[in-house]
């Protein structure tokens, strides 16, 4: 039908979807951040599963010691560099290893299953408690490679992630706040600052309890196992840090990778979690009291002479504090790959002459190499980094509040 004078012309309807919004669509930087830190993460797996590392941090550190306990025997090894050295010996104090004696009862790739999906539920929980409840956030946590190497590892600090935001979501309930505190480093020492962000904070009775948490933590495990080795714990804990100090990711390894003795190296980090504290502490008592806990944790982690790349998921705590959903600050957690990329010298081939059977050639090779200067420097960077931009999002939303 011809169009008649004067009459209105129909505009065309326009496609609902166009070429320009599916080349948007693909070129949105989210997407891209996602797939990238999933890719990584993909990779990261395949790679335990090639060098036999899945499950090898659970093993040595908890499931051996937890079967040594129930045949009354003790879970600890000598305080001797032949028997830490073997990449993951029982370091940490028992009540970890109680924990887990249940699941021996149970074949090894079942229990080693169970163990997993907890710590994989342990940091989803972690968002959950801090009501976080956008889905990126969660993929970017469980794929990020703090995480994903804690669960290739089996590493039980992952279980500590959700002690720590419990700690802040009960922080008005100083019972509940001080016991899953001194529950927290009872498990792993390094996590003494956040006492220091309690008393800042002038949560006194929440100090008392957590300080009262701590001892019961160790004394009564300890206790229950009769007080096995007890007495040699010190010198334990110092042939671990002689051993692994500059062989990890800790300010210790930067330090010895420059030629620092090992043991000033190891003060030298401790000396920085000190510092770290001690401004955690001048937050705490300016009433910052996000900016505090947020640096008590850095300071436990960068302040640790024996870093592990999943200490750092411990930083998924402040980061979702600041941020329930979605940003360039939860995109950054992605920079951990990159940090794992960069360079370090040539592993010893020469030190698999004495390696033994039940460590993988990775593991072996990794703790007989020099210092790995670059990758502790980036992760120790990143985190920092993290933290600083984690602490000003803080300290706006304080001034807009």
């Amino acid at each position: 039908m011809k169009r008649g004078v004067g009459e209105i012309p129909t505009p065309s309807r326009k496609p609902r979807v166009s070429a320009k919004g599916l080349g948007a669509a693909a070129l949105n930087w989210q997407v891209w951040v996602l797939a990238l830190i999933a890719l990584y993460a993909w990779l990261f797996v395949r790679f335990g599963l090639r060098e036999g590392v899945i499950g090898f941090d659970f093993e040595g550190t908890l499931w051996n010691p937890a079967q040594a306990i129930l045949d009354g025997l003790s879970p600890y090894p000598a305080p001797v560099v032949t028997e830490v050295e073997v990449g993951n010996p029982a370091l940490y104090p028992p009540l970890l290893m109680l924990v887990v004696a249940p699941l021996t009862v149970l074949p090894w790739p079942i229990g080693l299953a169970l163990w997993t999906a907890v710590l994989g539920t342990a940091v989803a929980a972690t968002l959950y408690i801090l009501d976080v409840r956008d889905v990126r956030c969660y993929l970017v946590a469980l794929a990020s490679l703090p995480t994903v190497s804690g669960l290739v590892f089996g590493n039980g600090t992952l279980l500590l992630v959700p002690l720590v935001a419990l700690a802040w979501r009960w922080r008005e309930h100083w019972l509940r706040s001080g016991v899953v505190v001194g529950v927290a480093i009872a498990a792993k020492l390094f996590l003494w600052p956040l006492l220091f962000w309690l008393l800042a904070t002038r949560r006194y009775r929440a100090f008392g309890a957590a300080a009262s948490a701590t001892g019961a933590g160790l004394i009564v495990p300890w206790a229950l196992i009769g007080f096995a080795g007890f007495s040699a714990y010190p010198d334990l804990l110092r042939v671990a840090e002689e051993v692994y100090a500059v062989h990890s990711y800790s300010v210790a390894t930067m330090l010895g990778a420059l030629g620092t003795d090992t043991q000033l190296a190891s003060r030298s980090a401790l000396a920085l979690g000190v510092v770290l504290t001690a401004v955690a502490f001048y937050a705490g008592r300016r009433a910052a009291d996000s900016t505090s806990l947020s640096l008590a944790v850095l300071a436990a982690v960068l302040g640790s002479p024996i870093v592990w790349p999943y200490y750092f998921a411990l930083l998924l705590v402040p980061v979702a504090i600041a941020r329930p959903r979605f940003s360039v600050l939860w995109a950054s957690l992605g920079l951990f790959y990159v940090a794992e990329l960069q360079p370090r010298s040539e592993f010893d081939a020469g030190a698999t002459c004495c390696r033994p059977e039940s460590v993988p050639l990775h593991v072996w090779l990794f703790n007989n190499s020099p210092s790995g200067l670059w990758p502790a420097l980036a992760y120790a960077a990143l985190a920092a980094a993290l933290m600083a931009l984690t602490v000003r999002a803080m300290l706006r939303a304080r001034a807009a509040s």
